[in-house]
């Protein structure tokens, strides 16, 4: 029993200096700067791109947001459906009925065959297109105002290839949805955070991506994407290898979550996670040592098998409570209120079977 006190200790030792490091790194890597970004158009056009596929009860929303972003340079947008009954055709041409947007193209097309049919939707949509840069955004993504601006900002260094951007999930009403939400405020980002600090970025957030035109077809364009599951981490990995710098700007994009129920987003979470271990087996073995419930809960119990009692159970309260400490000082970053802080237990729980699920299974494309 010493032994194996001895281990779980440990881990619980590693893992709560991981979760202070990770969540300094929120603040240094993720919030987002006071500084205005310098506007330096590219030399041609830019076009925001966006996929659909359904529609959601946050669709107009979303699009509402991506057209706000789009209007004061008067960026073209181009929407896209793989067919002509797809429901999103008809809240996007309702939209544009009832308000002036922004140059505006709905492409209707199939796309080429292939694993991913999202990538799929976005060659059709890009097809003759010549623009300088190419800013691709997911349809349950809602962006600021300077969404445009701070997306081109950093192409004014030659080297930079891709510009992605860091996002907190935005819950509906249910509690599904809301510890949906949860998982990837309080676990994701910080991961994220802690991976710039440690080994900086080589790797692209599918929320919203922009591109340089020329670094993609260099690196293969969407084509060689068609058949991979994480088409947003081999993009950036593709332009990395051709030769180009990522970029990194921590404006916050909002992912807006569905009330789609438990099951709809376990096996969302649980795709992530087969798409990263397919991706990064080791360092997704490694993610073990970063969720502190299992060690917090077998060093409370084994402490008070071994004789401190009742005085055990203050172990994984003191986790949780130096974990909420950490979490509200990052809240507005996060997007957290106080009742989610009683939702920490369930929170740390739903992460960890989620890493477990991750471990079996194939990851499908989007």
């Amino acid at each position: 029993m010493r032994a194996a006190l001895f281990v779980f200790g440990a881990w619980l030792a590693a893992v709560t200096v991981y979760r202070w490091l990770a969540l300094r790194a929120v603040e240094q890597r993720i919030a987002r700067g006071d500084r205005e970004p310098d506007l330096v158009p590219p030399d041609g056009e830019v076009v925001a791109l966006r996929p659909l596929r359904g529609a959601k009860p946050w669709l107009e929303e979303c699009l509402e947001s991506l057209w706000r972003a789009a209007a004061p340079t008067r960026t073209r947008v181009v929407l896209g459906v793989a067919e002509r009954d797809d429901p999103a055709r008809w809240v996007v041409q309702k939209a544009m009925a009832h308000a002036e947007r922004p140059p505006t193209e709905l492409r209707i097309a199939p796309g080429p065959p292939g694993r991913n049919r999202k990538v799929a939707n976005l060659i059709q949509m890009t097809e003759g297109l010549r623009a300088e840069i190419l800013l691709f955004s997911d349809a349950d993504v809602r962006v600021p105002g300077d969404y445009v601006d701070r997306a081109i900002a950093p192409f004014k260094q030659t080297d930079v290839g891709l510009v992605t951007f860091p996002y907190r999930s935005v819950p509906g009403r249910s509690l599904a949805s809301r510890l949906d939400a949860l998982v990837t405020n309080t676990h994701f980002l910080p991961g994220v955070a802690m991976a710039l600090g440690l080994q900086g970025l080589h790797f692209a957030l599918g929320a919203s991506i922009a591109v340089r035109r020329e670094a993609l077809e260099r690196a293969g364009g969407l084509e060689a994407l068609l058949d991979v599951s994480g088409d947003d981490y081999w993009m950036g990995r593709n332009i990395e290898n051709a030769g180009y710098r990522l970029a990194f700007v921590p404006v916050m994009l909002d992912h807006v979550v569905e009330d789609s129920g438990w099951r709809s987003a376990a096996s969302r979470h649980l795709r992530w996670s087969r798409v990263v271990r397919e991706q990064r087996p080791l360092g997704y073995l490694g993610q073990a040592l970063t969720h502190g419930a299992p060690p917090a809960l077998a060093v409370g119990a084994l402490a008070a098998a071994s004789g401190a009692g009742a005085l055990g159970a203050l172990v994984p309260l003191a986790w949780w409570a130096l974990q909420a400490a950490g979490l509200w000082r990052r809240r507005q970053i996060l997007g957290l209120r106080a009742s989610d802080l009683v939702l920490l237990p369930v929170v740390d729980a739903c992460a960890f079977l989620i890493w477990a699920g991750g471990l079996f299974g194939r990851p499908r494309p989007s």
